[in-house]
């Protein structure tokens, strides 16, 4: 009988160190998933960080030539002003005398 007992508390040792060592294994599976899934979004949003990037310089680049062109427009009307004030003292000068 006691080698009935010895061997049913073996057994006993035996499955709990197999349901350790299982439920070890299934713990590290479950975390190297979420790592797995948090990695993916991750990197989807390193991706749409990166698109936005690009839109915001392409933009930027827009604003740019915008303001070149508004500037290129405000030297041309600072020079026809300048023109039409030489033009109006001229004209000026000529009916005083």
């Amino acid at each position: 009988m006691a080698k009935t007992e010895m061997s049913i508390g073996s057994m006993g040792i035996i499955v709990g160190w197999a349901l350790t060592i299982l439920v070890l294994v299934w713990q590290v599976a479950v975390k190297d998933s979420q790592y797995s899934i948090e990695i993916e979004n991750i990197k989807k949003e390193l991706l749409s960080v990166d698109e936005r990037l690009d839109i915001t310089e392409a933009f930027k680049l827009e604003i740019s030539s915008d303001l070149a062109e508004i500037k290129t427009d405000l030297l041309w009307i600072r020079q026809q002003l300048q023109e039409n004030s030489k033009v109006i003292s001229e004209i000026a000068l000529q009916r005083e005398d």
